[in-house]
């Protein structure tokens, strides 16, 4: 039982106590994320006509990033039966005025929506590989061309930012999503909003071949860009001003979107599907919400976070427990091999000009106190925001967190994760021991015939090193890992679905503006991925690097109420 303490400031006892809000595994979002640009909702009947109000025929539609009204995770539903029908796909043209009386106006929301246009040649799976675009009411014409004199907060169709956001959770594929109350701010901002269809870790062909593994996703959203820059002139909104936004493993997109933009690694996949190749796949700026990234290095950095919590409660999959002997073991390794990890990066505090390094111990170094102050600052901000009344809500702390009136601070690490962000997953987080469905990572690397595979190079130096203690466990897992040695196809998905391999390379164009945000109650995978992600663009690049984690808030779109529209209209008018 955590002890807590009121938490009192100028005379006001905030008495209730919030609890640490539930983390599930990959894609499961907080509740209390900004319900304005988050989740999914309940639509109208399938039965209704899609074509009057906009209604969607598919029932309830994906997500874009946080809860539903059901309370699942807001990648939950995302399948096949949710997809539109061939039939209603507009294709067999990348030329946008091919399909100017396509445009549908949404009376509830003032705009038209263009609905299921397929944004390559040659799909590989054409009803995961469409977008559905929706444009204010005040760039367009009722013919579906442009309406140049229209305004909507300061914008025009010809200078209207696009918004890119993907539904990708959990590495799965992703459905278009339709125009409704929790993405309509976009449209009232004067944003053009876009939502990509893409192939997932699932995804198969008619003959049950896999066609979605690494890197298909990011691929198709590669391909859309393309697109929509094709289009440009015929379309309202500036392509110059494309905004990716992803969650999870979206977000984990959209942070590969900002770093490897028009990367040639990628060009032989956009052929393979007729993508649009004399255009670019940059994009402006990206958001990325609560990255599952540095998939590389993303069981060290599990283990280095919570290698003194040995016990774990996986609410999503019921699973909990304490880890073994063996697991244990594992664990060690692999926080050691963190160690060496961040130390090799040598990566440097740009406030500062420090060296941002590892003691042995993982609890000690400049890179340590670098995580604790993103926590305390998180803390900071948001007892501050309670003092000043900006946030409606209660908050009791406890023994490992403190407050001064002014500046937040904790006990340690170690203190913080077991009071407010307790291990989730097991010993192995994300290259799963026994390599089954339980780990979207193992799918999502898994090939045209495989469904799933091991990942992780790391593993089977580990597990030669434990190969004297615990040779049943060696026996057992051991020629599983070691098939990853030497395997130059998976080396490659690897490559190209992680940021850090590109992000300052000479090859590529980063996008200007760059904003991550992360949970402090998200254990979904360890803090330190996303401050290595901010880190490495910060040392790297020249882009504007916006990095913070969001106090009492869990695995989702970890934000304050606004401040992603304000972050976009501040980058899009300067």
């Amino acid at each position: 039982m955590m002890r807590k303490k009121r938490f009192y400031q100028r005379g006001v006892l905030f008495a209730a106590v919030v609890a640490a809000a539930s983390v599930s595994g990959c894609g499961n979002a907080a509740k209390d994320a900004p319900s304005s640009v988050n989740g999914a909702e309940s639509e109208p009947d399938g039965s209704q006509d899609p074509a009057k109000n906009g209604q969607s025929p598919f029932g309830k539609e994906q997500g874009e990033g946080g809860e539903g009204q059901d309370g699942k995770p807001f990648y939950a539903g995302m399948s096949m039966s949710q997809t539109p029908d061939v039939s209603e796909l507009l294709q067999g043209s990348l030329d946008m005025k091919d399909f100017r009386d396509k445009w549908v106006y949404y009376d509830e929301y003032d705009c038209y929506g263009l609905e299921y246009i397929v944004y390559c040649d040659n799909p590989a799976d054409p009803v995961k590989e469409c977008m559905n675009i929706y444009v204010p009411a005040a760039y367009m014409n009722a013919d579906g061309t442009i309406n140049e004199k229209g305004t909507v907060n300061g914008y025009t169709a010809a200078t209207a930012p696009i918004i890119y956001q993907n539904g990708i959770g959990g590495y799965a594929e992703a459905d278009a999503s339709k125009i409704s109350a929790r993405n309509s701010d976009y449209i009232k901002q004067g944003y053009i909003f876009v939502s990509p269809a893409s192939r997932g870790k699932e995804t198969q062909s008619e003959d049950e071949t896999y066609i979605g593994k690494s890197p298909a996703g990011l691929v198709d959203l590669k391909a859309g860009i393309r697109f929509l820059k094709a289009n440009d002139a015929e379309m309202a909104g500036d392509a110059n001003k494309i905004i990716s936004i992803g969650t999870s493993a979206g977000g984990a997109m959209s942070a590969l979107l900002a770093s490897t933009g028009n990367a040639k690694d990628y060009d032989s996949y956009l052929r393979e599907i007729g993508a649009v190749m004399d255009q670019s796949d940059d994009v402006y700026a990206a958001q990325a919400y609560c990255p599952i990234t540095d998939l590389d290095h993303a069981d060290q950095a599990y283990e280095w976070m919570y290698q003194n919590l040995q016990t774990y409660n996986n609410s999503r999959s019921g699973e909990n427990g304490e880890s073994t002997d063996f697991e244990k073991a594992v664990s060690k390794q692999m926080a050691s091999g963190y160690v060496d990890y961040i130390n090799s990066l040598k990566l440097v505090d740009t406030k500062t000009g420090e060296p941002l390094t590892l003691g042995e111990d993982g609890r000690s170094g400049r890179f340590y106190q670098y995580m604790v102050q993103k926590v305390e600052d998180a803390a900071t901000v948001y007892l501050n925001k309670l003092s000043e009344g900006s946030l409606d809500v209660p908050y009791t702390l406890n023994d490992c967190l403190s407050w001064d009136g002014s500046s937040a601070k904790i006990t340690s690490l170690d203190d913080y994760l077991a009071d407010y962000n307790p291990r989730m997953k097991s010993v192995m987080a994300f290259d799963n021991l026994e390599m089954n469905e339980k780990s979207g990572e193992n799918l999502e690397f898994g090939d045209e015939t495989h469904q799933y595979l091991h990942f992780d190079s790391y593993m089977p130096d580990v597990l030669e090193k434990l190969k004297t203690d615990y040779p049943e466990e060696y026996s057992k897992y051991a020629e599983g890992y070691d098939a990853v040695i030497g395997d130059k196809a998976l080396a490659e998905r690897k490559k190209l679905l992680n940021p850090l391999n590109y992000i300052g390379s000479d090859s590529v164009d980063t996008a200007e503006h760059i904003r991550i945000r992360v949970g402090t109650q998200d254990a979904d995978t360890a803090l330190s991925v996303s401050a290595v992600l901010a880190l490495s663009l910060e040392n790297k690049t020249d882009a504007d690097v916006d990095y913070a984690l969001v106090w009492n808030q869990g695995h989702g779109n970890a934000d304050y109420d606004g401040e992603l529209l304000q972050w976009i209209d501040k980058i899009c008018k300067e």
